[in-house]
């Protein structure tokens, strides 16, 4: 099976790979790339060609960027108390912006939202401009987690009269919640202030009971389950078809 890479002026970065057997063109997009399969023997010219006849094709089939003028994540608060702030992120195209993007914040109320501005000449289908949001969208969840998740964990932990000697936030994207029952300390990952508050309480519910429960066994999806009001298979199928709002 042999690769080809190159850059399409219109498609932007484009892999194809031949595949011996197959009789017709496939493509796919991956993280804002096309994948081309094409019939093995063609010559780079024959390629090229194909590639040409089918951009409609293909143009049509591209997701739409994750990223784009105009996106707003809502990010609710700790619903702790009554007086706890709500967040937001935003990103929007500002003519004052040439190259480099801008983070400004404004505040109405109890309401919190940081303005990502970038340049009206931004390509958002840029791959490359997709992850630098991400990454920039993701700084922000970082810096929001020990506000939100932090007070949050500690509230449900009292009501459940379960003492976590130390909580911590966590930078991985994989693994959205750690437990030590040993060391009482759980660890929650900042990805979680993205998801609802429903989803956010059972990552805390489910590490809650791994203090008691260590592994994933009857007992203990038992007593997660009573922690999640009768509610923990339901809420594993919504974490399981949640859609991100961000890259994981």
């Amino acid at each position: 099976m042999a690769t080809l890479s190159f850059d399409h002026p219109l498609l932007g970065p484009v892999t194809i790979v031949e595949r011996r057997g197959s009789q017709k063109l496939s493509a796919r997009w991956t993280n804002g790339q096309l994948r081309v399969n094409v019939p093995a023997g063609l010559t780079r010219s024959q390629i090229s060609a194909a590639i040409d006849r089918h951009i409609s094709d293909f143009e049509a089939i591209r997701p739409a960027p994750r990223y784009h003028d105009g996106l707003v994540i809502d990010i609710p608060g700790a619903n702790v108390t009554e007086t706890d702030p709500t967040f937001a992120i935003a990103i929007m195209t500002d003519p004052r912006i040439d190259s480099k993007p801008l983070v400004t914040t404004s505040t109405e109320g109890n309401h919190l939202r940081f303005n990502l501005l970038v340049s009206p000449k931004t390509d958002f289908r840029d791959p490359a401009v997709q992850e630098r949001l991400d990454h920039t969208v993701k700084l922000a969840g970082r810096n929001l987690a020990p506000r939100i998740i932090i007070p949050r964990a500690r509230l449900i932990a009292s009501r459940l009269g379960l003492r976590v000697d130390k909580w911590e936030t966590a930078h991985g994207t994989s693994v959205l919640g750690t437990c030590y029952p040993r060391q009482r300390r759980i660890r929650l990952s900042y990805l979680n202030v993205f998801l609802t508050p429903e989803l956010r309480d059972y990552i805390i519910y489910h590490e809650l009971a791994h203090l008691t429960e260590p592994g994933h066994t009857p007992t203990f999806h038992a007593l997660c389950d009573r922690y999640c009001g009768g509610r923990e298979r339901e809420l594993i199928r919504k974490l399981h078809s949640y859609p991100w709002p961000v890259n994981r």
